[in-house]
């Protein structure tokens, strides 16, 4: 949730990914070349809210032009995802600009996990439960997270680990591997460890659903997020949390994806990324509804990796995060990144759904950002100087 103005500049940048975008008097072709994370030849379409069944859209598509449909969507967004031959694109983009039905044209990019390997003890709880330092070795809660969802769009959920105590949901997968919602990367294990494992997570009692969206590489398309936001639109139980620990290059159709959730109760909390840039380069980051979540050390400067500015919207322990892993049902490991601190923003999200029930989306995410800790974070790049707080 941004408290600030985006600036003329960032519009500017958000529009480089569209292929094509209708306007109420006029189309154009929009440069897409600037863009590093194209996957070539996939295209996300969407149409207005009058065009037919997204589903038979597409396949009248793919027929005419000789492509494949990779996804529809019917409720996050009207649309859907294609792949055309190299013989094909350019006049599939043309037909799509001519096609009245059709709102925008947008490629395909990568989405990939934001997290760093380094081999240290794990501080993130004992930190988040005390407004300064030093440390004091331990975690007071008095919420668990009990009746409250926490939907993971990552690489899967190791549901056996011993830390989730039969707590993982059924979920979906967008990823055709027959791996099912299990998690071959380990990412989107650590991740939920860290929303609600029993020894690594903060809130120990909320129901863990996996997304799955990336492969066993940590990368995968927008195209599948969109689709896994789709499905819980679809199919999901509030009061619920959703985590993103990902991102890529902008994306105006996951944007969308993610503010349509947010707007039907869904708290959406996101990674800033890792490339120490500015946060309103990428996608989900830059959405305005999202909780946009960067990352702190041990001495609560902010980790020299994590994006920064007027997107993010909190700090959070993401260096030297232990938590759940794969290999075995008690396999644990030490990661860095954003995608370590967004967790820890998802399980306060979930403590507080707990107390808070009906609580709009809006209202939790004023509230986290109003009992943050203020000024502590070091050199935090002209974000605003917030770290993430819970009360015991």
């Amino acid at each position: 949730m941004k408290f600030c103005q985006v600036s003329a500049i960032f519009l500017t940048m958000a529009a480089v990914n569209f292929v094509y975008a209708a306007t109420p008097t006029s189309s154009s072709i929009l440069d897409s070349s600037q863009v590093k994370g194209i996957i070539k030849n996939q295209y996300i379409v969407i149409l207005n809210k009058d065009a037919g069944r997204p589903t038979d859209f597409a396949q009248n598509i793919a027929k005419q032009h000789g492509g494949k449909v990779l996804q529809s969507y019917d409720t996050v967004l009207k649309g859907f995802a294609i792949y055309l031959p190299d013989t094909a694109a350019t006049a599939f983009v043309e037909a799509m600009k001519k096609n009245p039905q059709v709102l925008s044209v947008e490629n395909d990019t990568v989405m990939k996990i934001d997290v760093t390997t380094q081999s240290n003890p794990d501080w993130g709880l004992d930190r988040v439960d005390q407004k300064a330092l030093p440390l004091n070795s331990t975690y007071s809660y008095s919420q668990t997270g009990s009746g409250t969802t926490a939907y993971i769009v990552d690489t899967g959920i190791l549901s056996s680990h011993q830390q989730f105590s039969g707590r993982v949901q059924a979920g979906y997968t967008a990823i055709s591997d027959g791996k099912g919602t299990t998690d071959c990367n380990g990412h989107g294990t650590h991740v939920a460890g860290t929303v609600g494992g029993s020894a690594y997570g903060i809130a120990k009692n909320v129901s863990l659903v996996p997304v799955r969206i990336l492969g066993c590489d940590g990368s995968g398309a927008s195209s599948n997020v969109i689709a896994g936001l789709d499905w819980i639109l679809k199919n999901g139980k509030k009061p619920a949390v959703v985590n993103m620990s990902l991102g890529g290059d902008a994306s105006a159709s996951l944007d969308s994806a993610v503010e349509n959730l947010f707007n039907n109760g869904y708290v959406m909390v996101v990674a800033a990324g890792n490339s120490n840039t500015d946060a309103c380069n990428s996608s989900p980051a830059r959405v305005s509804k999202a909780i946009t979540v960067a990352a702190t050390d041990n001495t609560d400067t902010r980790a020299n990796y994590s994006n920064y500015g007027s997107c993010v919207d909190i700090f959070a322990p993401g260096s030297q995060i232990n938590s759940a892993w794969i290999g075995s049902n008690t396999a644990t490991k030490v990661l860095n990144g954003t995608s370590m601190a967004t967790p820890h923003v998802a399980g306060v999200v979930a403590e507080m759904l707990q107390s808070a029930p009906t609580a709009t989306p809006q209202t939790i995410s004023t509230n986290l950002v109003n009992q943050a800790s203020s000024n502590v974070v070091k050199n935090p790049s002209g974000s605003p100087n917030r770290l993430l707080y819970k009360a015991p």
